[in-house]
């Protein structure tokens, strides 16, 4: 192809085009972007594949975004800056600051921030302004007559606060190049210091699937890290995931609220069935309750309730909420009084919204006198931290009686881990993976944590979680199998790229 037909090529490039090549539909995008928080209808999908037209609700830095964590690899960056280029903040994805503008420009820019987000933000404090609005304040000073103008500074400050030093927030509001709109500033309201929001960089292989020939090398009868959960004996719990399920079940004893949070396969279910194993052996009066909604944005106080009823049996509720709670307290106080306890159990409580979370607290007001009727403990992804912090005022009331705990990483409990795996598969973990290598492994495992704009880590964070662990051990037996190595060496674990 000349080079004058592949620039007319590039130049007509669709976002429909790259998802055709791909084998990709329209909706797994729409699906990205509303699993990203970006709403949009068919109507604007249509446009935004044939046209290129980037819907209000979904900014063109959401959807470069979207198409990233969607195609990775299978999108060139010149692609994304074609069909982008005749968009407003499109070609670069950078605001344009060639206009005297406030400092927060540089705010949303250094920390990966959109406009969208900051107005999503004043929504929250009941401030509604237009992009356009936005644009005006922060690229030429103009203010809306409409809203004062210090509630949007306080609001904005509060906001951006979460993810930059205290002494970037001094400097947010000065304005670069020459003074617009000069009039005098009402005083801001005093905000916390805030630490920095870390960078973390973590290098791990591509995932990969455990080829025939080396479950043959390695003389293993079954794949030992997929479906490998068949009965207790399988399940592998550190010191530390021990204590875990203890306060688990201490919580529900103990008529508390709990959260326990983790990264994606740190082992969250895991530690959610020993914890159900426990107190089926040894606290049978505990009666468990897990709304089964598989998208629990959606999940209400109604369907809560439901699944309270269902455990209690009641066949019959009322319509209305405040009648239905009655019915359902009645229920639960006449079954504690038979020696029973309860607890509500939520998985993937990051996506619990804020008026659930509310509804939480009130259901577990529920008392008879001293005794509370039920307990309820939450499991969630790092989102569900920043949901119950203290600087989301709306579930304050919940947060602030909430005991937050954390899935530790494997860590120091690496080599039982490995050990426990290969002993299910009745094979030694020594004959497989030499001391030397889960060493080099536990190294490959550390993540560098960086603050700021600052070039050098000055932080490590242990990435040593049973799925990140998993993905490095089928990759390192693969490629010792391809080299015809009997056991994995530090040296296969250093090849791993």
């Amino acid at each position: 192809m000349s080079a004058l037909n592949k620039d007319m090529t590039m130049t007509n490039l669709t976002i429909d085009q790259i998802l055709k090549r791909n084998d990709m539909p329209r909706m797994a995008l729409l699906r990205q972007l509303n699993n990203e928080g970006y709403s949009i209808g068919k109507c604007s999908m249509r446009n935004l594949a044939e046209k290129n037209q980037c819907p209000r609700r979904a900014p063109v830095a959401a959807v470069r975004k979207a198409l990233g964590h969607l195609l990775g690899n299978n999108i060139k960056q010149e692609e994304l800056d074609t069909i982008f280029k005749h968009q407003p903040n499109g070609g670069n994805n950078k605001v344009d600051i060639s206009q005297p503008v406030y400092g927060v420009i540089e705010l949303l820019q250094t920390n990966d921030l959109s406009q969208m987000q900051a107005i999503n933000a004043l929504k929250q404090d009941g401030i509604n302004i237009s992009p356009t609005a936005m644009s005006q304040i922060l690229r030429h000073g103009i203010w809306p007559k409409t809203v004062e103008r210090a509630d949007i500074e306080t609001s904005l400050t509060a906001w951006i606060a979460q993810f930059v030093t205290k002494r970037q927030l001094n400097n947010m509001w000065k304005v670069r190049g020459v003074t617009v709109n000069a009039t005098p500033k009402k005083p801001l309201t005093t905000v916390p210091d805030v630490a920095v929001k870390p960078r973390i960089t973590f290098e791990q292989p591509e995932p990969e699937m455990l080829n025939q020939t080396t479950l043959r090398h390695f003389k293993l009868s079954r794949h030992p890290f997929e479906n490998e959960i068949r009965s207790e004996s399988d399940l592998f719990m550190s010191e530390q995931q021990v204590m875990l399920r203890e306060a688990m079940v201490q919580a529900t004893l103990g008529g508390s609220i709990m959260a326990m949070i983790g990264e994606c396969g740190s082992g969250k279910t895991e530690t959610r069935k020993g914890y159900m194993e426990y107190i089926r052996r040894h606290h049978p009066e505990v009666q468990v309750i897990e709304p089964m909604v598989i998208n629990k944005k959606r999940l209400t106080a109604e369907m809560i309730f439901d699944a309270l009823a269902e455990e209690l049996m009641l066949t019959t509720l009322p319509g209305s909420l405040e009648r239905r709670a009655r019915k359902v307290e009645s229920a639960l106080k006449r079954s504690v009084k038979a020696g029973n306890r309860h607890v509500l159990i939520i998985e993937e409580a990051h996506d619990l919204t804020n008026d659930v979370v509310k509804y939480l607290k009130r259901i577990w007001e529920l008392s008879d006198g001293f005794n509370r009727l039920i307990s309820i403990v939450l499991i969630g992804q790092p989102e569900l931290a920043q949901k119950l912090a203290p600087s989301n005022y709306e579930v304050r009331e919940f947060s602030r009686r909430c005991n937050v705990m954390q899935v530790p990483p494997l860590g120091r409990s690496l080599t039982e881990y490995i050990a426990h795996k290969f002993k299910r598969c009745n094979v030694n973990y020594l004959n497989v993976i030499e001391p030397q290598a889960i060493d080099a492994l536990q190294l490959r495992l550390q993540a560098k944590v960086s603050y700021g704009m600052a070039a050098k880590a000055s932080e490590h964070q242990d990435m040593s979680y049973p799925l990140i662990v998993n993905n490095w051990l089928v990759c390192a037996m693969n490629l010792a199998a391809s080299l015809g190595e009997t056991v994995i060496s530090a040296d296969v674990i250093q090849e791993l790229k």
